[in-house]
């Protein structure tokens, strides 16, 4: 990778321009907003070809902390030109691995790094001191990030013993405003909503690991603020649990709360389905954020009531992504990975 890039490592800096690569899918989204609140200006990147959303960032658009540009991580002359733009201090990286299976799952990584290296080099002003790159597990690929995982992390410190100031955080499946119906709880959601049955897998085992979206973008901005230069950070799940029917239940009475359905209650609409259980195959350890002060969690319980109460109030997104991503909600074996 070349001579060792010479970059300042300041870890109780706190950022004030700020690029976010996929900035308009879920995680990415959550946190473009809580920067923008933190008085950041924010740099927004992601090329949309996936569950990336504008209307996600639609009400920053007009705000003149936040700019939005289209960048694929795959493009190098697009990550230039983003970089250029933004001229930024802090890089999130928002953008996991769609299949990690597969061997190629890290090119895109090589390439945003290369180029990050190209870049860095090429600007003697250089004022970048923090990467973080967030990677999130999806509830359909648990037992599928093992080998990318370990790949990751050893192309991480590679990148960083060359000088790039990268952190890491792997987040389990999180949930929370904004999120398409991809996942079993914002499917439970949107077929509650419509009315359909809600397919509840394996009702009375533990709901696979879930964290709250808000919990995981505190714990980025926390990475980005103490995290060491080359550590990897792991953020575990709100405790305490509940079976994966018990959480349907508080969606349901949720929804029974803040819109009665026109008869009965939405508990009628659950169907239980047994099939193979999904879990994690990475040992994840979340005492590695303890020395930077994580703060409490949301519990699952609250954080489900959070989620059902964003859905409701945000009327237009939720019809605009049910349109848009009708395929998902209506087949949901697709999600689930009900045989």
């Amino acid at each position: 990778m070349g001579s060792p890039l010479k970059i300042t490592n300041k870890e109780k800096k706190v950022s004030n321009r700020s690029a976010v690569f996929g900035g308009a899918g879920f995680i990415g989204t959550n946190l473009v907003y809580q920067l923008i609140e933190d008085g950041q200006q924010v740099f927004n990147f992601d090329n949309l070809s996936g569950l990336g959303n504008l209307l996600n960032v639609a009400e920053l658009m007009q705000q003149s902390r936040h700019s939005f540009a289209r960048c694929d991580i795959s493009n190098p002359e697009e990550i230039r030109q983003a970089l250029l733009m933004a001229a930024a201090d802090t890089i999130y990286f928002c953008i996991t691995p769609k299949n990690p299976q597969v061997d190629s799952s890290l090119d895109n990584f090589r390439t945003f790094f290369d180029t990050v290296v190209d870049w860095s080099k090429g600007m003697s002003d250089a004022k970048l001191h923090k990467i973080v790159v967030v990677v999130s597990e999806h509830y359909k690929l648990l037992g599928s990030y093992a080998k990318m995982y370990s790949g990751l992390l050893k192309l991480l410190d590679d990148y960083a013993s060359e000088g790039l100031p990268i952190s890491s955080l792997l987040v389990p499946p999180a949930f929370g405003p904004f999120q398409q119906p991809d996942s079993p709880i914002s499917m439970i959601i949107y077929r509650a909503i419509e009315g359909e049955t809600i397919p509840v897998v394996n009702s009375e085992e533990k709901v696979s690991d879930l964290v709250y979206v808000k919990d995981v973008v505190d714990a980025i901005v926390l990475v980005e603020k103490s995290g060491k230069i080359s550590g990897h950070y792991h953020l575990g799940a709100a405790t305490p649990s509940m079976s994966n029917l018990e959480a349907a239940d508080v969606i349901c009475e949720s929804l029974n709360e803040a819109l009665p359905p026109p008869v009965g209650r939405y508990q009628a609409l659950i169907e239980e389905v047994e099939t193979a259980p999904i879990t994690s195959d990475i040992s994840k350890d979340e005492s590695t954020l303890a020395p930077l002060g994580l703060p409490s969690k949301t519990s699952l319980k609250e954080g489900l009531k959070k989620t059902v109460s964003w859905y409701l109030n945000n009327p237009r997104w939720y019809n605009q992504s049910r349109t848009r991503f009708f395929y998902l909600w209506q087949n949901p074996e697709t999600v689930l990975k009900i045989a």
